[in-house]
């Protein structure tokens, strides 16, 4: 594909991990999430645990949720193919994690998140064209 094309997809996955991760960057958005998360979950009789949250997991969904927050603006603001290439990377990381978490147990609904993650990560990992020679296409 085009550079510019993929660099649209870039900004895209940034634009989304902001819509999506914002409210884990702050115990006070995170617990609401969460509670909507959960709910969803038992209104649905989904498969998987999805326990009360604890200070500690609400620490670690709030480092997730900052890091991926700046993140998503350094890619908003300073778009590459190399940054494409490294959030591929990270979605597939996310994107096993979390099918480790479901297989160890937790809620299915953590699956939805999982289809994106594999969607942008294959997109972030396409030849592109006329991208700068140090960077790998």
């Amino acid at each position: 594909m085009k550079q510019a094309r993929f660099l649209a997809i870039v900004k895209a996955s940034a634009w989304y991990d902001l819509a999506v991760t914002w409210p884990f960057a702050t115990p006070w958005t995170f617990a609401l999430l969460y509670g909507a998360l959960r709910s969803a979950a038992q209104a649905l009789d989904l498969p998987g645990a999805m326990p009360p949250l604890d200070a500690t997991n609400t620490l670690f969904a709030n480092l997730l949720g900052s890091v991926v927050v700046v993140w998503s603006l350094a890619r908003l603001l300073s778009p590459s193919v190399r940054m494409g290439r490294l959030d591929g990377m990270a979605r597939w990381l996310f994107a096993a994690w979390q099918v480790n978490a479901v297989m160890s147990g937790g809620s299915v609904i953590v699956l939805g998140f999982s289809v994106v993650e594999v969607v942008f990560g294959v997109l972030q990992f396409l030849p592109v064209k006329d991208a700068p020679t140090d960077v790998a296409t």
